[in-house]
């Protein structure tokens, strides 16, 4: 069975990649790196930046539509990666900026993006201690255009800031999820046996989950909400296994989402009961939950809408923001209507019990009363905890979902749900943990475009309005999917102008034939241009020029009219030709036997020495003369002690030169 399996994946991405529309030539798809030949990560190196490394992004599917100045926000991190870290990547999904963060616990980063705070555009990400798998505690941090940190953000009250969100509000704020070991009593979950398990000395504790509001510049708790005091634990689909002791607390909730809109109200993620909750931003109380056990709404269609599961990043989307594909109902007294958008997993751990088939986004609407304080629709109450496996052993032939479906349906008219749509990959890849979807406007009268990452899985993939894939990019190969090798938590598109404080960096190869130039962040370079001088303080001309294609350019020297020149330097041009602020790199030394004797350098001396300076080379020539005497003396003296001679005198001339060995008598 495995065998036609493997024939037709490999059939799948084949046909995929011939359908692709690459308008481009440099866009292609290369086979090779897909199948894992180069590794669960292929990856490029740099000459002049040997630490860094980035994904070969793989294009199965091009569109020029995705190419609309926006660059790839995405954080490599996993086993195939020994430096991970926050990476910028351009429209063809080649590097522009990386940096690794290290910290005791690998450096991982995640939730890049790009965030407005007080008028100036931030990137934000997290990094900390996340071995607990699956949440974190650390420190979200904020870098202005120079890539200088501006900002450290930690969460209040001693709680220390998870990795799942992080989003400053208009106003200033931020929203920020924590992870707490939190006594609660779990009994009704598992028995605890200290025979069994020597952890169970201490029971009854679960990883709970709060939101905090906090001012950023002051770091003042603004608001504050705890899972445990608001939701009923019974609502969770996450098996406790032997967790529930105070060594390995329950994880039950896993908030992973969270947005505030202009009500002042909270729209919530939560992974492990399925469910998105809206939360009244003055009292903490539930307004609403869709999906899970808990749903309060009715679907409209055929269940689609609310059998979404260990679902991640839900959104609230303007009204008017589908303007061609979308038109909402009229308005009524005491009605809202809302419309959500989320990455529906459908898969936890590499359990695929619940949901579909793959991973996908999905656009909702939503209709239910205007809310108002304490809870707004009656909840189903029927708990499904520990009833699946039980159910599946009685019938094999039980679709779960149907009746997770048949359970969780709301029947109020008062709250209903519709799929406006779906948006499917299109290699079906289903993504056991992490992901995201966004929203990318476009021109007013426009629908947007939308961006899926598949986080366990290195996938990202631009949509059109109606669901048809027109970009699908691999920066991973297919077969490190599910595994963990190679993954970003969320994936993004943003426009950044980045503006670093350093200067291009230069290398010449060691043959002396070629010179590498990046500049690791610089987003506005047009063009590379190659300049030579005979002296370091000397006039310098122009001897090539190129465009920006890339992070790493190269030039030949042979190509390049740089002749015995020996000084050499790059300049960063932008867009109109004008030299960019730090733009000039460091002047290169090609040094002395390289500007007086090319032909030789590139092919036999090596690079250190070929770029050495006169004063260098002379005193490398003594080294050399002075270490050959030491030995042939050495030498010497060791044959006439070998011979019986106590001591050999110096060198004594002879009428017909020095003495040699063989002149050593006893």
């Amino acid at each position: 069975m495995l065998l036609p399996f493997l024939f037709l994946h490999h059939l799948a991405l084949c046909l995929a990649a011939s359908s692709r529309q690459a308008a481009d030539p440099s866009i292609e798809y290369n086979e090779a790196i897909d199948n894992g030949t180069y590794g669960y990560y292929p990856a490029y190196t740099f000459a002049t930046e040997p630490e860094i490394t980035s994904p070969k992004t793989n294009w199965l599917r091009w569109d020029p539509v995705c190419d609309d100045g926006l660059l790839y926000f995405v954080t490599p991190r996993g086993w195939g990666l020994e430096r991970p870290g926050p990476s910028i990547l351009d429209w063809k999904g080649e590097l522009v900026w990386f940096e690794h963060f290290a910290n005791e616990f690998g450096g991982q980063a995640y939730d890049f993006m790009v965030q407005t705070y007080m008028g100036e555009e931030f990137l934000t990400f997290w990094t900390g201690d996340d071995r607990v798998r699956g949440h974190g505690s650390g420190t979200y941090f904020m870098l202005n255009s120079s890539y200088d940190v501006v900002h450290e953000v930690n969460a209040a009250g001693g709680l220390a800031a998870d990795l799942h969100e992080f989003l400053i509000t208009p106003e200033g704020t931020a929203l920020m999820t924590m992870y707490q070991p939190y006594q609660f009593d779990v009994t009704t979950f598992r028995e605890f046996d200290v025979r069994e398990n020597s952890n169970d000395e201490d029971p009854n504790w679960i990883w709970d989950c709060l939101f905090q509001e906090i001012d950023i510049a002051t770091n003042e708790l603004l608001f504050q909400w705890r899972a445990s005091d608001h939701i009923d634990l019974n609502d969770t689909y996450h098996n406790v296994w032997g967790t529930g002791n105070r060594d390995d607390p329950f994880d039950w909730y896993h908030l992973n989402s969270i947005a505030k809109d202009n009500a002042g109200n909270y729209i919530l993620s939560a992974r492990y009961t399925h469910s998105i909750t809206y939360v009244s931003g003055t009292t903490g109380d539930v307004l609403w939950t869709l999906g899970g056990k808990s749903n309060d709404f009715m679907d409209l269609g055929d269940g689609s809408a609310i059998n979404f599961a260990w679902q991640h990043d839900a959104r609230f989307v303007d009204l008017d923001g589908f303007p061609e594909s979308y038109t909402p109902p009229r308005k009524q007294k005491g009605i809202e209507t809302r419309l959500v958008t989320l990455f529906d997993n459908a898969a936890e751990d590499q359990n695929y019990e619940y949901g579909l088939e793959y991973s996908r986004g999905l656009l909702l609407e939503l209709t239910y009363p205007t809310p108002r304080p304490g809870r707004q629709g009656p909840a189903p109450g029927i708990d499904l905890r520990h009833k699946p496996s039980q159910t599946r052993e009685d019938d094999e032939d039980l679709d779960i979902n149907a009746l997770k479906v048949e359970l969780i349906n709301g029947t109020s008219p008062s709250h209903t749900v519709r799929v406006i749509q779906s948006f499917i990959p299109p290699e079906g890849v289903r993504s056991s943990s992490q992901g995201s979807m966004q929203i990318l406007p476009q021109e007013p009268g426009f629908d947007p475009l939308i961006f899926v990452g598949y986080g366990l899985n290195a996938v990202f993939t631009t949509f059109a309005s109606d669901g048809t894939p027109l970009c699908n990019a691999h920066y991973g190969a297919t077969t490190s999917w599910e595994r963990g090798d190679i993954q970003s938590y969320r994936a993004y598109k943003f426009p950044w102008i980045g503006r670093p404080r350093w200067s291009p960096k230069i290398r010449v190869s060691d043959d002396d034939v070629d010179v590498f130039v990046s500049w690791n962040g610089a987003t506005e370079v047009a063009q590379w241009v190659l300049e030579a001088s005979e002296e370091n303080d000397g006039e310098w001309e122009e001897v090539a020029r190129q465009d920006k294609d890339g992070f790493e350019a190269f030039f030949e020297l042979a190509d390049s009219a740089t002749g015995t020149l020996r000084f050499l330097r790059i300049v960063a041009l932008d867009m109109d030709g004008e030299m960019l602020p730090n733009g000039m790199s460091k002047v290169l030394d090609r040094g002395y036997t390289a500007s007086f004797f090319p032909k030789v350098v590139a092919q036999q001396i090596p690079e250190r020495l070929s770029q050495a300076s006169f004063q260098k080379v002379f005193w490398c020539v003594v080294a050399i003369v002075a270490g050959c005497y030491i030995a042939y003396e050495a030498y010497r003296r060791y044959l006439g002690w070998k011979q019986g001679q106590p001591a050999i005198g110096p060198w004594r001339w002879r009428k017909n030169g020095y003495r040699l060995l063989s002149d050593v008598t006893v």
